[in-house]
């Protein structure tokens, strides 16, 4: 009798099943490229919005502020990756996000301290909470879920305690804002040039950002082992991983990330705002990291599906608001998202056990 589509898939010579149906080849084909699926969704996002708005989603103007929030968003959530594969979350990196260009604006306005050492000073504080929760979730054993809301809260009171919890206004210092994200573009502009440039630069720093933590996960000793901390931390441990250090590595590469992302929504904006970080940004960034193809288990994840779902959030955000819809209308599409997103994870991991793909 010929094959059908309900009879179970036959095996190769090396005893892995082939795939019979549409269903499975797709499947296969997910697991494979985790960013496949998420892609396909923000390619559809685009046409759909685009068609919407007569032709104006795409136009450089409303493109910049949707890759603007885009590379916000996206370091948090490429941040959260690192960490979510090693089996942690950390949802005290609103507040990292918060705190750290505050003081930069602090030091400038209060001491005359250059942007750019405010910056490197505002990084370095967002890598010390980084260490902070990590050193506590994995010395006395406190889940970083709980760890990281004592955090949240903590800092998010220093920073509204500071200076009364009123907003800073950032001196303007060229080239800095520039580079790191005031726009100084014009309709008029060529976008080739400077300032056509200066629209993007928020994404463009996120694109750099996701392209070394890919290479660091995808290509390096660090990745592999950050890998294997959240696959099976009993087994690294067994073959020599310092899984206990590497989960505080990555809590302090997040914690870095996130004060980045602030630097640059300061440097955008010219204004650090005490409650710039709602924990709302932290939730948006988990979820663009779960549809971007990232396993909340553990032991897997893409930092470049974390930027695509990101975009997602972000067009989402600003697209639905473009054609006419109420602004709360995108937490639905977001909300079924994620959890479509998981449903579909849950699918593709158990057909990888399966087939060893």
């Amino acid at each position: 009798m010929p094959p059908t589509a309900i009879q179970p898939a036959k095996k190769n010579a090396v005893g892995v099943k082939v795939p019979r149906t549409m269903r499975e080849q797709l499947l296969i084909l997910l697991s494979r490229y985790r960013e496949a699926s998420i892609a396909v969704v923000a390619i559809v996002l685009v046409i759909y919005f685009q068609l919407g708005s007569d032709g104006d989603f795409l136009s450089p103007s409303f493109m910049s502020v949707v890759l603007r929030d885009t590379g916000r968003l996206g370091l948090i959530a490429a941040a959260e990756v690192m960490l979510m594969i090693t089996g942690e979350i950390d949802l005290s990196l609103s507040a990292i996000f918060s705190i750290a260009p505050y003081v930069m604006a602090l030091l400038s306005v209060t001491y005359g301290v250059p942007l750019a050492v405010g910056a490197v000073i505002g990084v370095l504080i967002g890598i010390l909470v980084g260490a902070i929760n990590g050193i506590i979730t994995v010395r006395f054993k406190v889940p970083s879920l709980i760890t990281t809301v004592g955090t949240l809260f903590f800092l998010q009171g220093i920073v509204v305690s500071i200076y009364n919890s009123q907003p800073i206004v950032a001196p303007v210092e060229q080239p800095f804002n520039a580079i790191f994200g005031q726009s100084l573009y014009q309709p008029t502009d060529a976008l080739s040039s400077w300032h056509g440039v200066t629209a993007f630069t928020p994404f463009l720093w996120a694109l750099l950002v996701v392209l070394v933590l890919a290479l660091v996960l995808n290509r390096t000793t660090f990745g592999l082992h950050t890998i294997a901390t959240g696959s099976n931390i009993i087994g690294a441990r067994e073959i020599g991983v310092r899984t206990d250090r590497m989960k505080t590595y990555n809590f302090m590469i997040a914690g870095g990330c996130a004060a980045f992302a602030g630097i640059i929504n300061t440097a955008q904006f010219t204004s650090a705002d005490p409650q710039a970080g709602s924990p709302f940004l932290t939730l948006q960034a988990i979820a663009a990291a779960v549809i971007g193809g990232t396993s909340l288990l553990g032991g897997s994840g893409t930092v470049i599906g974390a930027l695509i779902g990101a975009f997602v959030v972000a067009s989402l955000n600003n697209g639905l608001v473009m054609i006419g819809a109420q602004a709360t209308v995108s937490d639905i599409y977001l909300g079924a998202a994620i959890i479509a997103a998981m449903i579909l994870s849950i699918q593709v991991d158990r057909l990888r056990t399966r087939r060893r793909v």
